[in-house]
């Protein structure tokens, strides 16, 4: 039935009649078409309808509109709905989902209108999700309702866990309001808006990996293994540790076997970057014959280095008589 006037169709009888009829309405007086009769390009059949249109202009098209001809449109008016219903288990007609837009402002040129996307929840309809003019807002009405996205091989990329209130980046069992599982990067600051709070430490007694702040590196040479120093150099190496890149804390101690025919006159220990030598070196003069064996403290000294080096814990000394031998410990902690 190609190129009929709707008002050329033939009026409806009341009630309407069979059930592959549709009804038309002009000018107040209903019209009826046949289903069967419809041309290809407006085709219904039992799998459902298709809307063909043949345009080869770059206009949409074919277009399918809901319009809510109201003289007094209003904030929060619904403008059409699309719903998608089916049976259950017992037979009875059920709503498993719907769309529906709605009205925030008509006010003209500033118009604002949103979406609204709902699902079936224990035999109900309840909002999912809303597309607003300004924002996309999920679980609006503060359901059990958890929202899930993927990424090409994470499957749990990010998760909300709406019955605990958490937020998981790479799990789905966030332990923390954010539980994130891999690394984190940060151009800016982290900043803690409540006194008392900060990062929180370990709570087992095992240690921070290499390169991530806390990375914890010694080396010990016990007194049987003690070094020579000779009297009157500029510095050898009690022990050394090698830090990568990055801004330490440096410290250690340096115990000395001092002999009963050695006569000493100072005493120098410190942490340095060559080999011989010392650098920000602490002086501790000694003196005596006595058979003694001192141990002398380094403070803490920063290291801040831009590629892999060898920390040395170095020692020099003055005297005469039998040679010295040192033994202590270098420790370095990362702070950046």
């Amino acid at each position: 039935m190609a190129d009929t006037k709707i008002s050329a169709l033939p009026a409806s009888t009341v009630p309407l009649a069979g059930t592959e009829v549709l009804p038309i309405v002009q000018s107040s007086t209903t019209k009826q078409v046949s289903v069967a009769n419809l041309t290809a390009g407006r085709s219904f059949n039992a799998l459902g309808m298709t809307l063909t249109s043949t345009d080869a202009g770059a206009a949409a098209a074919p277009l399918l509109e809901l319009y809510r001809d109201s003289a007094t449109p209003a904030a929060s008016d619904t403008l059409g709905e699309i719903e998608f219903n089916g049976e259950d288990s017992a037979g009875n007609k059920q709503a498993y989902g719907l769309i529906h837009a709605s009205i925030l402002s008509p006010t003209s040129t500033a118009e604002q209108g949103q979406l609204h996307f709902e699902t079936a929840t224990a035999g109900a309809l309840t909002e999912k999700m809303i597309i607003g003019t300004t924002n996309l807002v999920v679980n609006e009405i503060g359901a059990v309702f958890n929202v899930r996205i993927e990424g090409d091989a994470d499957a749990n990329l990010f998760f909300t866990d709406a019955t605990n209130d958490r937020i998981g980046v790479g799990t789905i069992s966030p332990a923390q309001k954010l539980d994130v599982v891999g690394n984190v990067q940060s151009s800016g600051n982290v900043i803690f808006s409540t006194s008392g709070k900060g990062i929180q430490g370990t709570t087992t007694n095992n240690n921070a990996d290499a390169g991530v702040v806390g990375e914890y590196v010694s080396s010990t040479v016990l007194t049987g293994s003690a070094v020579t120093i000779n009297y009157g150099g500029s510095g050898v190496p009690v022990t050394s540790i090698s830090l990568t890149a990055g801004d330490w804390d440096v410290t250690g101690w340096v115990g000395y076997n001092v002999g009963a025919a050695s006569v000493v006159t100072y005493l120098i220990q410190g942490i340095s970057t060559t080999n011989p030598g010392l650098t920000g070196e602490t002086s501790n003069v000694f003196g005596g014959t006595a058979s003694t064996t001192p141990q002398i403290p380094i403070p803490i000294q920063r290291v801040s280095i831009a590629s892999t080096t060898t920390i040395n814990l170095s020692s020099a000394t003055g005297g005469s008589g039998t040679a010295l031998t040192a033994y202590g410990t270098i420790r370095a902690r990362r702070i950046r």
